[in-house]
């Protein structure tokens, strides 16, 4: 049965802001250099810390076996996926946030035969993006499959309306989301059906025959963690029904690369590459890494040897084959201590290294994130090489002159991995971790196609004061904002990975921001300038993604986390660590650091920190003392704690990876302060959850993200419903509330941002329980609130029983404006207005307040902002 998955973005294609990136090789110069990096040592690379793809988002999801089953993957996101189109609500009004002008990571790009204006674009985990007018505007086409990372693409040449995608991409970082095997349109991409190869993972290649759109060839990875059978190539005569193994080395030798002569379709090469991956290893080389060749249509094969490369340092291999010359292709191999291209001009039966010396260092450290080889379609001398830097060759590899690198970042990105060359204008189209350019001067110049919004998210941060400016950091494009909150104005404050950032809830243009390993850095311009604030622990264990966060009402206490917890009394001037080791102790790895902090807005001493290794731990004194409090969580990678905003004693973990051999719940609650946990998934699919938030305006009422999408429950998590209607099934992993817009603003891995207006959620949650704690400060609404209009102010305070209270308001100085006593309060939440409370105010200036409500021995306070 077919599903529609298409869904059109309205997007004009905005003028090119090539400032921008001048920008941002500014100040990935000014702050990535500074500081030798201590985690970057551990990791025994090369690359500088700004730039290096982490293990970051594969270790959470295989921890603590080192690999994912198969099984429970599929089910996991064709659970998700059945709850997402079985939901009761048929749409949510999802509003693209941005951005669209900074790009992401583009796997493949096809264009139909005989087209022009046609562009199909994969993206690493964001699907499928169509053109019809050369990219002005963008269709996502594959956003509601089970899985929406690309692979590879492949378009008929008869019938160009026939495309195979393959999904899971074949880069083999972290940063590579798995698939659930191939889809096949025949209508150009209005919708789907799967095609089998489950089990694969990740392809490298597709190849439709040309002479026979029936017959296709399938370049497959599988398991990127876990040495199985479902690799090689494979082949189908029936149009996908059924797939044939036909080409199989080794249970550790992936098919990544695969080419098929213009002439006789019987002839095809094959690049097999020898990689395996662990928790704390790589192994990109090996023995049966090599070309092989089949003119039989891939009934019988044999490895090309003559020339070529063979043995233990030989790594990943990419094809090129002249369609103008069919006699002439080209390898780009990654060794282990170099690159080499070789080149045949008889068909693979000898080869001959080029002239390759000036291309060396191309690819750093990570040649296994490239491995891309193109050919000009008219001229075999032509040659372009993909790496972290792109180079090309007019002379079939004699001499090589590099087009781009970070020497030229103000006009092309870094980090290439897909290329097509159209065969009657010579204009190349480029994709990279930066998006999607082309060229029509062989690529000595190069122009941005700044419209597709497919930046992939790492966190999201929302300016309290000015709601319309959001912050966030991507993966290799810096820690962005937007000042306006329009789509395409987007601008980088700091370079390389950008992760957590914070901003000031009483002075916007302090801002603190991030790159990797806990790089920290504050501004006090909004993020103009930036200032480095992380030489405390500089020796310490660090995250590839460190948290930071603030505390709810003094600005200047921040605490961050590494192997311990760091407090901050002054805005990062000084730091004094204020625990012990919370993991499970050093292995010299990057591995056991803290992943996730979080501070009770009800009662800010309630400190809470989670690790990579499975730990959590609280403290009730603001970071003095700590617990461990995991008894009652699985082993698993602690993706994030929180407080609930109206109960002091209640509190949440969640928890990335997949299910082993026992079911896996990955939302977790405790009502006592992690004395005892509850599981809370409910009906959730048994899939990573990498964000939650609990509603600070509604009781009860928690959202998660996930790798496929987005979850709700308004009952406590008796119960989730999906959300994920309008959206798409991407990995979300970040999510901010800000209450009193009551806006929900989530940051996706390869769909940019999105916000919701949570006014659009009619449907009322029960009625809430009373807190345990005795006393609670829900909320203060609207904050701010308007000068001369502080009557209209409502309090929402918890009660654990019926009972008196005193209310006190004091201004920011702690000068006491006015108190009130004897105010009744019933079991559960209580609606107040302030001048129930206190009767007629004086006028009050602009500034900041606070209420504060007592009874006994209980008290909470709440800030409120008058402006």
């Amino acid at each position: 049965m077919k599903t529609n998955f298409s869904r059109v973005f309205p997007i004009l294609f905005p003028v090119l802001i090539l400032s921008v990136f001048a920008l941002f090789v500014q100040q990935s110069n000014d702050h990535n250099d500074k500081h030798e990096n201590f985690m970057l040592k551990r990791t025994g690379l090369e690359k500088e810390p700004g730039y290096l793809p982490s293990d970051w988002l594969s270790r959470q999801r295989a921890y603590p076996h080192g690999r994912i089953k198969s099984e429970y993957f599929l089910k996991a996101v064709r659970d998700a996926q059945a709850m997402h189109n079985n939901a009761t609500r048929s749409s949510y009004t999802w509003e693209l946030a941005g951005p669209l002008n900074i790009g992401g990571r583009i796997t493949d790009i096809e264009v139909p035969a005989g087209s022009f204006s046609t562009i199909y674009v994969g993206a690493a985990s964001g699907g499928i993006f169509k053109t019809i007018d050369s990219g002005n505007s963008w269709v996502n086409i594959f956003n509601d499959a089970a899985t929406i990372s690309i692979g590879d693409l492949a378009v008929g040449t008869t019938n160009t309306n026939l495309i195979y995608a393959g999904t899971g991409e074949a880069n083999a970082s972290s940063q590579s989301f798995r698939g659930d095997g191939i889809y096949k349109s025949t209508d150009g991409g209005d919708s789907w059906t799967h095609s089998g190869l489950d089990e694969t993972a990740y392809f490298g290649r597709i190849i439709i025959d040309y002479e026979n759109e029936e017959r296709v060839f399938a370049a497959a990875c599988g398991n990127l963690f876990s040495p199985d059978e479902h690799r090689g190539i494979y082949r189908t005569t029936d149009g996908g029904s059924s797939w044939e193994q036909v080409l199989f080395i080794s249970d550790s030798t992936s098919g990544i690369d695969l080419v098929q002569h213009p002439t006789n379709p019987d002839i095809l090469y094959a690049a097999m590459w020898e990689r395996m991956r662990g928790l704390n290893y790589r192994r990109s080389f090996g023995q049966t890494s090599g070309i092989w060749k089949t003119t039989d249509g891939g009934d019988t094969w044999t490895e090309l040897l003559t020339g070529l490369p063979k043995g233990n340092d030989v790594g990943r291999i990419g094809l090129a084959l002249s369609p103008s010359d069919p006699s002439i292709l080209y390898a780009f191999y990654d060794n282990r201590t170099h690159v080499a291209v070789y080149r045949t001009n008889n068909s693979g039966n000898n080869w001959s290294r080029t002239n390759d010396n000036a291309v060396q260092g191309m690819n750093s450290s990570f040649g296994w994130y490239f491995g891309q080889v193109r050919v000009h379609p008219q001229i075999p001398d032509i040659i372009y090489l993909l790496g972290v830097d792109l180079f090309y060759s007019t002379d079939g590899g004699n001499t090589y002159i590099q087009l781009a690198g970070y020497y030229n970042m103000n006009e092309i990105h870094v980090d290439h991995h897909a290329m097509y060359i159209h065969p009657v204008t010579g204009r190349i189209i480029e994709g990279n971790d930066g998006g999607l350019y082309f060229s029509d001067d062989l690529g000595n110049s190069w122009t941005w196609i700044n419209n597709i919004p497919i930046t992939q998210f790492y966190d999201i941060e929302i300016d309290y004061l000015n709601p319309q400016r959001i912050y966030g950091g991507t993966q290799d494009n810096n820690t962005i904002k937007t000042a306006t909150g329009n789509l395409d104005d987007w601008y980088p404050i700091l370079g390389g990975d950008g992760f957590y950032s914070l901003v000031d809830y009483t002075r916007s243009n302090v801002v603190y921001a991030e790159y990797q390993w806990g790089m920290l850095h504050k501004s006090t311009n909004s993020g103009n300038s930036m200032n480095y604030i992380a030489g405390y622990w500089e020796s310490d264990r660090v995250n590839w993604s460190a948290p930071v966060i603030m505390h709810p009402t003094e600005p200047n206490t921040l605490y961050f986390g590494t192997y311990r917890v760091w407090k901050t009394t002054n805005g990062g001037s000084s730091w004094n660590a204020v625990s012990q080791d919370l993991t499970n102790g050093d292995d010299g790895s990057t591995f056991h650091t803290i992943t996730t902090l979080g501070i009770s807005r009800v009662d800010p001493n309630i400190v809470l920190a989670g690790t990579d290794d499975g730990r959590v731990h609280i403290s009730v004194n603001g970071g003095l003392l700590w617990n461990d409090i995991s008894t009652g969580l699985p082993d698993r990678w602690i993706t994030r704690v929180a407080a609930d905003p109206f109960d002091a004693n209640t509190i949440f973990a969640t928890c990335s990876g997949f299910r082993w051999d026992e079911p896996l719940a990955h939302v977790y609650r405790s009502t006592n302060l992690g004395q005892t946990w509850q599981p809370v998934s409910a009906n959730l699919p048994e899939i990573p959850v990498n964000a939650f938030v609990a509603d600070p305006t509604k009781p009860g009422r928690y959202f998660i993200g996930t790798d496929a999408g987005v979850f709700m429950t308004k009952d406590y998590g008796a119960s989730w419903e999906s959300m994920n209607m309008g959206l798409g099934n991407v990995p979300v992993t970040a999510m901010k509330i800000h209450d009193t817009e009551q806006m929900l603003v989530i940051g996706t891995y390869g769909l940019s941002a999105y916000r919701l207006d949570l006014t659009e959620l009619s449907v009322d949650v029960p009625t809430a329980a009373a807190p345990s704690s005795g006393l609670t400060f829900a909320a203060v609404y609207p904050s701010p609130a308007i000068a001369g209009q502080v009557g209209e102010v409502w309090l929402s305070i918890g009660s654990s029983s019926a009972n008196q209270a005193g209310f006190s308001l004091t201004d920011a100085s702690g000068r006491l404006i006015t108190t009130a006593s004897g105010i009744n309060l019933k079991a559960g939440i209580n609606s107040l207005n302030l001048s129930q409370v206190f009767g007629s105010l004086p006028a009050l200036r602009k500034g900041y307040y606070f209420i504060r409500v007592y009874s006994g021995n209980q008290s909470a306070v709440k800030r409120l902002l008058i402006v």
